[in-house]
């Protein structure tokens, strides 16, 4: 499987310091915070593929964050700047998320975990696919495409996914059920062609 960008991967465990430190500078000395990544950074993580600046992530608590730590300056390979934000507007709630996203994450291996009171995990390949279902833009068709392509799923798995995540939303439907149609060509496609030879941390698009 690609491997994560390591500068993004440097920069995402420097702002979980940030996070433990502020924990237990607030004296929390509970079970760890569990913290569930979505989005971009998840992409990132299975695929190898693009840069993006916002972690989109929702927690097993409750947590007050400052705002002075919440953005985090880091240099990409080509020694350029680059921001790494917590993004304020993602709401585990308003996303299309499978009831048991939480219970199928899997632990970000070798982030440091083990040292923290917060401990990062991310959103199966599949639940992060259903998440961009909903939005739909070129890029999250693009994200899906890499997802599927790693992962191995087909459009089978991911319309039986997204129809359970959708059984506990209200709302219109169509426009997603709209999407897995244009998907169920992208996937197939996939099935035809053969696997890309990638380095970690190089882009598959």
């Amino acid at each position: 499987m690609p491997a994560p960008y390591p500068e993004l991967q440097s920069a995402l465990s420097l702002f979980l310091d940030r996070l433990d430190r502020e924990l237990r500078e607030s004296g929390f000395s509970g079970k760890p915070v569990q913290m569930y990544l979505a989005g971009g950074l998840a992409v990132n993580y299975y695929c190898g593929t693009r840069y993006t600046g916002d972690i989109d992530a929702s927690f097993s608590h409750r947590i007050l964050l400052q705002d002075d730590q919440l953005v985090l300056e880091y240099r990409k390979r080509d020694g350029s700047s680059a921001l790494l934000y917590f993004d304020r507007n993602y709401n585990a709630s308003l996303a299309l998320l499978h009831e048991d996203f939480e219970t199928d994450s899997l632990e970000w291996e070798g982030i440091g975990n083990e040292r923290r009171l917060v401990h990062l995990r991310v959103l199966a390949p599949l639940d992060v696919a259903v998440s961009k279902v909903a939005r739909f833009s070129t890029q999250d068709r693009q994200d899906i495409r890499d997802l599927a392509r790693v992962a191995g799923f087909g459009i089978e798995a991911l319309r039986k996914r997204t129809g359970e995540a959708l059984l506990n939303f209200i709302g219109n439907h169509t426009p997603i059920r709209t999407s897995l149609d244009l998907l169920e060509r992208d996937l197939q496609e996939l099935e035809t062609q053969p696997p890309p030879s990638s380095q970690p941390g190089e882009s598959l698009t």
